[in-house]
């Protein structure tokens, strides 16, 4: 009885075990932002974006999660884990870039960025993640 059991407890494992999930890639990430907030990784979110500058980001003048544009130069490149990220600067302040777009950028390239404000990264700089990069 018990040598019909185990095969029969077996099959219902494995069973239980399969499903109809979707393969993606290795090392693919599907990225969406919460109901009701705007997309980081979707360039219309940033379709009605006002230009900011470095002082209103440094002195905590912006909410977050508000559509931004932001124009400096590329200071450092870096990397968030998730995405590739740099440093953009006016001269004086910073600002550290999510770059979702994943646009190559390079140090001393000039830039506006079109992204939501996320508030202030771990390096204690104002932190935007970036779904439109233009090199200017």
């Amino acid at each position: 009885m018990v040598k019909k059991l185990i095969p029969l407890m077996l099959i219902l494992c494995l069973a239980a075990c399969g499903g109809n999930a979707e393969l993606t890639e290795e090392g693919e990430t599907e990225v969406t932002a919460p109901e009701g907030e705007l997309d980081p990784t979707a360039p219309e979110a940033v379709d009605e974006a006002e230009p900011t500058t470095f002082t209103a980001l440094t002195d905590g003048e912006v909410a977050e999660g508000t559509a931004v544009i932001l124009s400096g130069e590329v200071e450092e490149l870096t990397d968030d884990g998730a995405f590739p990220a740099f440093i953009l600067t006016d001269g004086e302040n910073q600002v550290f870039i999510r770059n979702m777009a994943e646009t190559l950028v390079e140090a001393g390239d000039s830039v506006a960025v079109h992204g939501i404000y996320d508030g202030v990264a771990e390096e204690d700089l104002p932190l935007i993640s970036a779904s439109v990069i233009e090199k200017e």
